[in-house]
C-alpha cells in the first residue's frame, strides 16, 4: 500500500508489514523486494545452486557478511525457490548467549528431537534419550556417535529428496557442527545436497575459519555481501515507505552505512515517531527528534514501543535462548500459555519474533541480545537460575537445564549441588566438557561435605571421557589416599588405571589395582573388575604369568558377581596372553568368541565389544580363514558405526587396512586409510597405516608417494625404540626403496633392523605376519652372499610354524625353497598363499620360482611360474614388479608376449576397482550411502571415499551423472 498525499505514515501502513523482510527459512515466508534490493547477483548463483541440487548436482555455499548485512534475508528468498523445485529444507541457527551441546544447532535443523518418532530419525533419537545407558566405565563418545548418525541421516534424506541445508550464525557453532559440517562438504557432490552457511566476520574463531577454508578448498562458492550503495538505500527506504524519499530524507538515512537492516529499523522507528509524512508521491521528515545513532539503538526504539508486559516477558524468552517453545516460556514465566498467547501476538505484530514450525524464535539475533543485555548482570543470573529450577522441575531434558546452570553464576547453590551430582552420569554420556564445567563448579561448594568424594569420582568419570589423563590422575590420586567410601575408591582406582595405561605406564596401574584390590569389605563387582585391569596392565608389562593368574581370578569373581564386564575383560586378557606369550591364534579366537558370548552388544559394553570382535577378525586371518575374516571386519565396522568411538574407529579402520594390504584389496586399503584422516588414531596404528600408504606407493612405482611417508622413519630402527615393532610394513617399505635402488646391502641392514634389532640372528618376537617377510630376509641375504642370515631367518620361518597359522606354514616353506633353491617348494608356498588369498606374496613366490627354474634351464616351467607372478602383480596393479620380473627373466631369453608393465585405465569404466563397479551399480540402482555400506559391509565412511573416486573417474559431478556414465558406457 502506498502512502496517500499528506498522510503521516504509520507503523501498519509499511508496505506488507515489513515484519515480511526476515522469515523462518521452513517457513515459506517471502521477503518484499526491498530486502532484496542490491542482491540480484548473489541471489541468481544461489538460485543457480539450488537448480543444481534439484537435478541431483550437490554444492556448497558460503554467505559472508556483517550483522544486518543481508545474509539470512538473501537465503530465505533463494529456498523459496527450492521449497518449488521439490527439495527439502532445513535450517538452523547457532545461538550466541547458551553454550550449545555438541551437535545440538545440527539435530535441531534436522528436526531430530527426544520425542522424535520417524524411522529416519530413530537411532539419533535413541542416543539423545540415552536408552540402554548406564555409568560410564568404558570409554563412549556420545558426541562422535550423533556425529556419525547425523551424517548417515542426511544421506537417507538425500536418498528422499533433494535437501537444502542452512546453517546461520556459523561463527558461533560449536565445534562437532563445524566438524560435521565440513565432513558433508566432503561428499556433497555425492548427493543431491546444497550446504548453506552464513557467517559474520566477528567473532574471530580459528575453527570457523579452518572450517570456511576447507570448504572453499572443496570448491565452496563464496558469496560476501558487502554494504550497499547510497542509492541503494534510497531504494530500500522508498520500498519501506511507499514513496520516493526526500533529499532530507535520503541523506539523513544514508547514515546507515550500507546496512539493510539499519536502514529499515531507522526508517520504522521515525514512523513510529511519526516523523514521515508522504506528500505528492514523496516521503518528507518532519517532527522533532533524533535520528537512531546506531543499530542497536534502533532496534531498542522498536523494544521501546512495547508494552511493559510483553517487554518483561520477552526478557524470559532471551533467556531461554534464541528460540523456544510456548510451553517451556509458560514454565519458566508461570504463566499459562493461554494467557500468553496475547504477548506472542504482539511481540509478533512488533516484528520481534516470528514463527518457526512449533517454535518461537527471535527475528534477528541482535533484537534478543538487546532484550538481554538490557537487564542487569545479577538479574539475568537470577533469571538463568531460576529457569534451570523450572526446566528441572517440568522434566526438561539435562540439556535444556544445564544450559541455564552454565549462563549463569559461577556460584553454586544447594538446588544446583544436588541437581549436578544426580545427573553427572547424563551429563558425562551426553557432553563431558559440559559435565567437567558443573562438577567443577559445584565440588568447589563442597570442601567438607560428604558429597565432595562423589563429585570427584564423577569428575574423573567425565575427564576420562575428554581423554585428559593428566587431569585424571591428579584428582584420582588424593581420592584414593583418604577415601573411606570403598565404591568411590574402586571407581576411581578404575578411571585411573585405564589413564595409567593410556599413558603407558603399565606399572603404576599395576600399583593402582593392587593397592585397591587390599583393601578389606571391596564390594564383589569392583574386585573382579580389578582384577582384571591388574591382569590388562601386567600384560604391558611383560609379565604373563601373573597376568593369567590374575585374569582367572577376574572372571572367577566376575561370574561370582554377575558382571559381564569384569568377564569379558577377564577373557580378553587370558586371549591377549595366549597371542603374545603362547603364539597360540586358535586359543586366542576362542577366548575372544567366550567374551563375546558373555557380554552381548549393551552400550555400556560396546567399546571392550568393539575391540574384541576386531582381534577376532585379525585372528581369523591369522588362522587363515579369510571367508570368515571378511565377515568378522564387516560385522566390526557395521557395530562400530553404530556404538564406536572415534579411536577405536580409527584402530579399526587401520586393522582393515593392513588386512585389505595382506589380502590384495590394495584400494580397499588406501580408502580406508583416506577415511581415517580425521580420525583420533593411535601413533601405534598409524604407524602401521603409513606402512600399507607406502608399500603400495613402491609396488606402484611411485615413489614420490613412498617417500612422503618416510619422515622419521631411521629414528625407527634405533633399539630403544618402542614403535619399532609397530612400523614393520613401513621399514619393509623403506628397505623396498634401497634394493630398487641397486642397494641390495642397505637392504637387508633395513630388514634386520625390523626383524633381528639385536642383531643376534635369533629374529626375537616374531609376528603372525613377520614371517612373510623372512622370505624377503632369505632372498636379500642369498644376494648379498650372506647365507648365515639366510639360515638363520629360515630357521626362524620354521620355528614360527607353532603359531597355528596356513601363512605362517607356507612362509616356512618359502623360505626354506629358497635357501635350498628348490622351486618347487617355493611353488608350493605360492599355492597355499594363493588359496588363502595372499596375492603379494603368491606372486613373489611365483617369480622367485620361475627364476630358480630358468637358472636351471627348466624354460617350460620358468614360463608357466613367471605368468604367474605377472598376472598377480597386474591383479594388484604392481607396476615395479613386473619390471622387477621382466627385466630378471630377460637374461634367460624368457619375455612375455606384450612388453611394458600393464596399468589399470586412469578414467572411464575400466579404471574402476571390482569395488568401486560394484558400489557404482548400487548407486545407478537408487542406494544411499548407508545403505550400500549395510548391504557390503563397509563403513558409510569407505563408501564415501569409493564414491569420491568413482565421480573422478567417470568425470561426473552426481550420483545422477553415474549412473549416466555408466549406461553410456554399455
Amino acid at each position: 500500500m502506498r502512502g496517500r498525499s499528506g498522510e503521516i505514515l504509520r507503523p501498519g501502513l509499511l508496505l506488507g508489514g515489513t515484519l515480511r523482510h526476515w522469515s523462518p527459512y521452513r517457513d515459506g515466508m517471502r521477503s518484499p523486494a526491498s530486502a532484496m534490493v542490491g542482491r540480484d547477483v548473489e541471489l541468481a548463483v544461489l538460485r543457480e545452486l539450488i537448480g543444481g541440487v534439484a537435478e541431483g548436482r550437490g554444492g556448497m555455499v558460503w554467505v559472508d557478511g556483517e550483522p544486518g548485512i543481508g545474509k539470512s534475508t538473501l537465503i530465505s528468498a533463494a529456498i523459496d525457490e527450492a521449497a518449488r523445485l521439490g527439495c527439502a529444507v532445513y535450517a538452523g541457527s547457532a545461538p550466541e548467549l547458551l553454550p550449545p551441546f555438541p551437535l545440538q544447532v545440527l539435530l535441531d535443523a534436522l528436526l531430530v528431537g527426544r520425542d522424535s518418532v520417524d524411522p529416519l530419525r530413530a537411532p539419533l533419537v535413541g542416543l539423545l534419550r540415552g536408552e540402554g545407558r548406564t555409568e560410564l566405565v568404558t570409554p563412549r563418545d556420545v558426541a562422535a556417535l550423533l556425529a556419525e548418525q547425523v551424517l548417515a541421516l542426511v544421506d537417507r534424506l538425500c536418498a528422499v529428496a533433494p535437501v537444502v541445508l542452512v546453517l546461520d550464525d556459523v561463527q558461533w557453532a560449536d565445534e562437532a557442527s563445524l566438524s560435521v559440517w565440513s565432513r558433508l562438504a566432503r561428499t556433497a557432490a555425492q548427493a543431491p545436497l546444497l550446504l548453506v552457511a552464513a557467517c559474520r566476520p566477528l567473532p574471530r574463531r580459528p575453527e570457523v575459519a579452518a572450517t570456511r577454508r576447507d570448504l572453499v578448498e572443496q570448491g565452496a562458492t563464496v558469496l560476501p555481501l558487502g554494504a550497499l550503495s547510497a542509492s541503494q538505500v534510497i531504494e530500500v527506504v522508498g520500498e519501506l515507505v511507499g514513496a520516493v524519499p526526500s533529499g532530507a530524507l535520503g541523506e539523513l538515512t544514508g547514515q546507515a552505512g550500507g546496512n539493510p537492516l539499519y536502514a529499515r529499523e531507522a526508517v520504522e522507528a521515525l514512523v513510529r515517531e511519526s516523523r514521515i509524512t508522504v506528500v505528492g508521491g514523496v516521503a518528507e521528515l518532519t517532527g522533532a527528534g533524533e535520528w537512531p545513532g546506531s543499530l542497536p539503538e534502533a532496534i531498542g526504539r522498536r523494544l521501546g514501543f512495547l508494552p511493559e508486559r510483553t517487554r518483561s516477558v520477552l526478557g524470559l524468552a532471551a533467556v531461554l535462548g534464541s528460540a523456544f517453545t510456548v510451553d517451556d516460556l509458560a514454565v519458566v514465566s508461570g504463566q499459562p500459555a493461554t494467557e500468553l498467547m496475547a504477548v506472542v501476538d504482539e511481540a509478533v505484530a512488533g516484528e520481534v519474533l516470528a514463527a518457526s514450525g512449533e517454535r518461537l524464535v527471535f527475528r534477528h539475533g541482535l533484537i534478543r541480545q538487546a532484550l538481554y543485555e538490557a537487564m542487569p548482570t545479577s538479574l539475568r543470573a537470577a533469571l538463568h537460575r531460576q529457569a534451570a529450577r523450572t526446566l528441572a522441575g517440568a522434566g526438561a531434558p539435562v540439556e535444556r537445564v544445564a544450559e541455564q546452570l552454565l549462563a549463569g553464576p559461577v556460584t553454586a547453590d544447594e538446588w544446583m549441588i544436588d541437581w549436578v551430582a544426580r545427573e553427572a552420569a547424563a551429563l558425562t554420556y551426553r557432553a563431558p566438557r559440559v559435565a567437567v564445567d558443573l562438577l567443577t563448579r559445584v565440588r568447589g561448594a563442597v570442601d567438607d561435605d560428604p558429597r565432595r568424594e562423589r563429585l570427584d569420582a564423577d569428575l574423573t568419570v567425565a575427564l576420562s571421557q575428554l581423554g585428559d589423563n593428566e587431569q585424571v590422575e591428579q584428582l584420582a590420586r588424593p581420592v584414593l589416599a583418604f577415601s573411606r567410601d570403598l565404591v568411590v575408591a574402586a571407581r576411581v582406582a578404575w578411571t585411573l588405571g585405564y589413564a595409567l595405561m593410556r599413558m603407558g605406564r603399565y606399572e603404576q596401574a599395576v600399583e593402582v589395582a593392587e593397592h585397591t584390590l587390599a583393601r578389606p569389605g571391596l564390594p564383589a563387582v569392583w574386585t573382579a573388575r580389578l582384577y582384571a585391569l591388574r591382569a590388562l596392565a601386567l600384560i604391558g608389562v611383560g609379565r604373563f604369568d601373573e597376568a593369567r593368574a590374575a585374569a582367572v581370578q577376574a572372571e572367577a569373581e566376575g561370574h561370582q558377581a554377575g558382571d559381564r564386564l569384569a568377564v569379558g575383560y577377564a577373557l580378553h586378557a587370558l586371549a591377549l596372553v595366549e597371542h603374545n606369550q603362547r603364539r597360540d591364534v586358535a586359543a586366542q579366537v576362542a577366548l575372544i568368541d567366550r567374551a563375546l558370548a558373555v557380554l552381548g552388544d549393551e552400550p555400556p559394553v560396546a567399546d571392550l565389544r568393539l575391540l574384541l570382535m576386531i582381534n577376532r577378525a585379525g585372528g581369523l586371518d591369522n588362522l587363515g580363514r579369510p571367508v570368515e575374516a571378511d565377515d568378522a571386519f564387516g560385522q566390526a565396522m557395521v557395530f562400530a558405526e553404530r556404538a564406536g568411538t572415534p579411536p577405536r574407529l580409527g584402530h579399526l579402520r587401520a586393522k582393515i587396512a593392513d588386512y585389505s594390504f595382506y589380502r590384495g584389496r590394495w584400494d580397499e586399503a588406501l580408502a580406508e586409510l583416506q577415511a581415517a584422516t580425521d580420525l583420533p588414531i593411535d601413533m601405534t596404528y598409524r604407524l602401521a597405516g603409513r606402512g600399507v600408504r607406502a608399500l603400495i606407493a613402491v609396488h606402484r612405482d611411485d615413489l614420490p608417494a613412498a617417500e612422503r611417508e618416510f619422515f622419521g622413519v631411521e629414528e625407527l630402527t634405533s633399539p630403544g625404540n618402542g614403535l619399532r615393532l609397530y612400523a614393520d610394513l613401513l621399514l619393509v617399505a623403506w628397505a623396498l626403496v634401497a634394493e630398487r635402488e641397486g642397494r641390495s646391502s642397505e637392504a637387508l641392514a633395513r630388514l634386520l633392523a625390523v626383524f633381528d634389532p639385536e642383531g643376534n640372528r635369533e629374529f626375537p618376537q616374531l609376528t603372525p605376519d613377520t614371517p612373510m617377510w623372512l622370505a624377503e630376509v632369505v632372498r636379500l641375504a642369498l644376494v648379498c652372499g650372506d647365507r648365515t642370515t639366510a639360515t638363520a631367518a629360515a630357521q626362524a620361518a620354521a620355528a614360527a610354524q607353532g603359531q597355528a597359522s596356513s601363512a605362517t606354514t607356507a612362509a616356512a616353506e618359502y623360505c626354506a625353497g629358497l635357501l635350498a633353491a628348490e622351486p618347487a617348494g617355493i611353488l608350493a608356498a605360492a599355492d597355499t598363499f594363493h588359496c588363502i588369498g595372499y596375492p603379494l606374496f603368491g606372486a613373489q613366490a611365483s617369480e622367485n620360482a620361475a627364476v630358480l627354474y630358468a637358472d636351471r634351464g627348466d624354460h617350460l616351467a620358468a614360463r608357466a611360474a613367471y605368468a604367474r607372478a605377472v598376472e598377480g602383480y597386474t591383479s594388484l596393479d604392481a607396476v615395479w614388479d613386473i619390471m622387477r620380473v621382466d627385466a630378471r627373466l630377460r637374461p634367460y631369453g624368457i619375455r612375455r608376449g606384450r612388453r611394458g608393465p600393464r596399468r589399470r585405465p586412469t578414467n572411464g569404466r575400466e579404471a574402476l576397482t571390482a569395488a568401486e563397479r560394484k558400489i557404482a551399480d548400487l548407486v545407478t540402482a537408487g542406494q544411499s550411502n548407508p545403505d550400500i555400506a549395510a548391504q557390503l559391509f563397509l563403513s558409510r565412511r569407505t563408501v564415501e571415499t569409493h564414491v569420491s573416486h568413482i565421480l573422478a573417474k567417470l568425470g561426473a559431478h552426481s550420483r545422477v551423472d553415474i549412473a549416466r556414465e555408466l549406461a553410456n558406457s554399455q
